[in-house]
């Protein structure tokens, strides 16, 4: 049955925003994803039908007797899914299952062929899950095979074969439909609260119905952003995006397509939430720190005149406008804007203001894939760009201050930002269901993860 969990969850992956504002991120779903499913499909068809189908009554017997009927085991030698244009997908199926009874205190075994074809229609539910069904199936009866019994019963098996032919096809079907109900429920998970970061949070519905191609089907989901468990508004973006026409590996399971609208969106809760900003704090006592009054008062003299006395340093930098990503085609970045206070520390824990800086990031992503989760690391595109915003301590040249501000800044920044950025962004996804071997290409405006499929049966 999980098999054909993973089949709907293959109708049902990707990514947008919230009401007013909605960046998207898309998911699709290959040709080569259905081959891989197609194999565990039929192994899970052919294991649920092992059932009891209901009693016969004895032709032989003198009194209406009941003669349990059981599939034991069956074989489907044939199991194919394709795309249906505009629609779903299409499944046929053929094979053999084995019936066994007892006639007349004989045990009988008989073979009968089977073939079914159906029609997979993949909608939305009331809740932004999503929805799949069988809209239409057939099943036919093929040859009857009595592997074993006595030839001196063969005169009953023909009101058999024809209670056979009667109740079969509409098992074969009625099976089918359980098993993409059992899916509908699975299915309802994916739209739970992910993790984003600390304090933040995900969450993930469908935007729209899916559109299929002969190729791929391609699949959209809203996603809302939550911060202490309050939903955010996310402010309007210029969401020019456009989607490059042929994206990723060809040959991937499954081709994800995330937007620069996306990234600014991510990066927008991170600023709401405060976890993009930083601390830096001096100690006496720390051996070679220079965030303290004394160091600070040989570059800026007004510092040494109101604190003759070595006192920490705290730099507070605070993010005041929200992040921008750019996306290329050979790069991504990340442009961050900080304000950065700098107080002196008294023995009473208060703090005494001495200058503000502005100071600008600009930063190169590295976006990988890993564990379901889109991460990014970051690596400086420029050194930190410093600009003096207000001083307490008087006029003072910024450039001889500059490489030890930037000194002390540069690596907490990027340690704090790279153990950030590596929590990741949650994708849709359902258990047993792993990403594997992720590439990542990088077109203008959008960045594509082409990955396979390894379905934990």
């Amino acid at each position: 049955m999980f098999s054909f969990w993973t089949l709907g969850f293959l109708l049902g992956i990707s990514v947008p925003f919230c009401e007013a504002y909605s960046p998207w991120l898309e998911a699709r779903i290959n040709k080569a994803a259905l081959d891989y499913v197609t194999e565990l499909a039929r192994t899970s068809y052919q294991n649920a039908l092992k059932i009891q189908l209901p009693d016969l009554f004895d032709p032989k017997g003198n009194t209406l007797n009941r003669i349990p009927v059981f599939i034991l085991d069956s074989y489907i030698s044939h199991f194919d899914l394709k795309f249906i244009p505009n629609y779903g997908i299409n499944l046929s199926a053929a094979g053999q299952v084995n019936m066994t009874f007892i006639i007349a205190q004989e045990l009988q075994k008989l073979g009968v062929g089977i073939n079914i074809t159906a029609d997979v229609i993949i909608t939305q539910s009331t809740t932004g899950s999503p929805l799949v069904g069988i809209s239409l199936c057939k099943s036919r009866i093929g040859a009857f095979t009595h592997i074993y019994g006595e030839d001196k019963l063969k005169e009953v098996f023909a009101p058999i074969d024809e209670y056979i032919r009667i109740l079969l096809p509409d098992k074969l079907c009625s099976k089918l439909t359980y098993l993409t109900e059992g899916l509908n429920v699975f299915l309802g998970t994916m739209t739970g609260i992910q993790p984003l970061g600390p304090e933040s949070q995900i969450s993930y519905s469908l935007a729209q119905k899916p559109t299929v191609t002969k190729e791929y089907i391609s699949l959209k989901f809203k996603m809302a952003f939550y911060l202490l468990g309050k939903k955010i508004v996310l402010p309007q973006l210029a969401n020019s995006s456009s989607l490059p026409q042929q994206v990723g590996s060809r040959d991937a399971m499954v081709n994800f397509v995330f937007t620069t609208e996306v990234l600014d969106s991510i990066y927008f809760l991170m600023q709401k939430s405060g976890s993009i900003n930083l601390d830096f704090t001096g100690q006496l006592n720390s051996k070679n720190n220079q965030l303290i009054t004394s160091v600070l008062g040989n570059l800026i003299p007004e510092i040494h005149s109101q604190f003759p006395n070595s006192m920490p340093v705290s730099m507070k930098a605070r993010i005041n406008t929200s992040p921008i990503s750019l996306i290329h085609s050979n790069q991504t970045s990340l442009f961050l804007h900080y304000l950065v206070e700098a107080l002196a520390i008294s023995s009473n824990s208060d703090f005494k203001f001495l200058f503000s800086l502005d100071m600008a990031v600009e930063l190169n992503l590295n976006i990988t894939m890993s564990g379901e989760k889109l991460k990014a690391t970051v690596s400086f595109l420029k050194d930190i760009d410093l600009e003096v915003n207000y001083s307490n301590v008087g006029t003072f040249d910024l450039s001889t201050v500059k490489p030890l501000l930037v000194s002390v800044v540069k690596k907490p920044l990027k340690d704090h930002l790279n153990a950030l950025f590596g929590l990741g962004a949650a994708l849709p996804t359902i258990s047993k269901v792993s990403y594997i071997t992720p590439e990542v290409f990088m077109y203008e405006g959008s960045i594509v993860v082409s990955c396979g499929l390894h379905i934990q049966n």
